[in-house]
């Protein structure tokens, strides 16, 4: 039995010496919110929170599920393709010397591009958990 007990004893002091256990406490509303977003990433609570520490300690960006990813890179090509077709049409319109209001037509682009960036912002922080953006957010 000695030998059993000196080596967990000398155990314990190496994983002592190379790793640190940190407590946190978190409200039940973000606990909830940290159990949803770990299940949906397929880890325990502990690993998920773990994870997106060293991924903020590290400013490395917060990784976003594939199928979140796919959804924001299409409503990136849909505004791209959006702002395709108000070139065309102001080209169109100085072909046939026809006066359009541009302005008005690129602040709907710029409202888009702004709600497409609160989108993308949500759900990196919330590793894709976040909801859309409402119709009345600037």
């Amino acid at each position: 039995m000695t030998d059993r007990s000196e080596y967990q004893k000398a155990y314990r002091q190496t994983y002592a010496a190379q790793a640190k256990r940190v407590g946190l406490t978190f409200g039940l509303a973000e606990y909830r919110d940290l159990e949803r977003a770990a299940k949906r990433s397929g880890m325990p609570v502990a690993s998920y929170v773990k994870a997106c520490t060293m991924q903020a300690h590290e400013d490395r960006p917060m990784e976003v599920p594939d199928a979140v990813s796919e959804e924001l890179a299409e409503l990136s090509r849909v505004i791209r393709t959006i702002a395709n077709n108000v070139n065309q049409m102001a080209r169109h319109s100085n072909t046939i010397a026809r006066v359009l209001d541009e302005q008005e037509v690129f602040a709907h682009i710029a409202d888009l591009e702004h709600r497409l960036g609160a989108a993308i912002s949500t759900a990196v922080v919330a590793g894709g958990t976040g909801s859309p953006p409402r119709e009345d957010d600037p």
